[in-house]
């Protein structure tokens, strides 16, 4: 069987189409469950390093599918071909590294009907919020439980520009009903708890209150029946 972790197999849960970009395939597990499983038909899996693609090779011979992966040394989409492109996986990574290699001026195909999954490790509220900007829409996220719980992102061009409010950007479209929400949330509101301690502690109290009052925001979410309303937020 394919080492595939819980947080790759969202990802592949969320691709649509069968021809596939894997940016930072590390150890290519993704590229060879999909091709395995028949989810997908072609893929093309980068890395910025070639160990890691001398890595991914080892992976793709053990298990039999080198011929329908192409590995290419890429920074981002430098490198890549993206004629036929039908979606774009990137895992692993933190928020702000995942949107710069979105933002890249090779990446400006994913406009084209891309089905984008991604799988930010780190502030994933400034990839929402870059997403909302820039004319993406999240059209499905979810948490999962790995080494830690994180969330897999599902994401398409609209050219429908946004501007998030600070909840939405650390919330996205988790659902409150799931309970592995709860438990990614929580990690949010540790956060902001330091982050306020912090603010305050340096003597930026107007700061330090401008989090607190998105705490207390989340908090409201979290408990409905405590008398937050719903509308307008784009949660379940």
């Amino acid at each position: 069987m394919i080492p595939i972790s819980p947080r790759l197999l969202c990802c592949a849960a969320m691709l649509k189409g069968d021809v596939i970009c894997d940016i930072g395939t590390d150890h290519a597990y993704l590229p060879a469950y999909l091709i395995q499983s028949g989810k997908a038909k072609q893929i093309i899996a980068t890395d910025v390093k070639q160990g890691p693609l001398n890595s991914a090779m080892g992976t793709l011979k053990r298990f039999q599918v080198e011929q329908d992966v192409k590995l290419v040394l890429s920074d981002g989409f430098d490198k890549v071909n993206p004629k036929g492109l039908t979606d774009v996986v990137i895992a692993g990574m933190g928020g702000e590294t995942i949107r710069d290699i979105l933002a890249a001026p090779s990446a400006a195909f994913i406009k084209n009907n891309i089905n984008l999954v991604l799988q930010p490790m780190t502030k994933a509220e400034v990839l929402r919020s870059w997403l909302a900007e820039n004319g993406f829409i999240i059209t499905r996220e979810t948490a999962v439980k790995d080494a830690h719980v994180y969330t897999v992102i599902q994401a398409v061009y609209t050219g429908e520009v946004q501007t998030n409010s600070p909840m939405q950007n650390y919330l996205g479209k988790l659902r409150r009903t799931d309970p592995l929400t709860k438990i990614y949330v929580a990690g949010i509101q540790e956060r902001l708890h330091h982050k306020a301690t912090g603010l305050m502690e340096a003597g930026s109290e107007a700061e330090a209150n401008e989090i607190r009052v998105l705490l207390h925001e989340i908090d409201l979410w979290l408990n409905p029946n405590g008398g937050v309303s719903n509308d307008n937020t784009g949660h379940l």
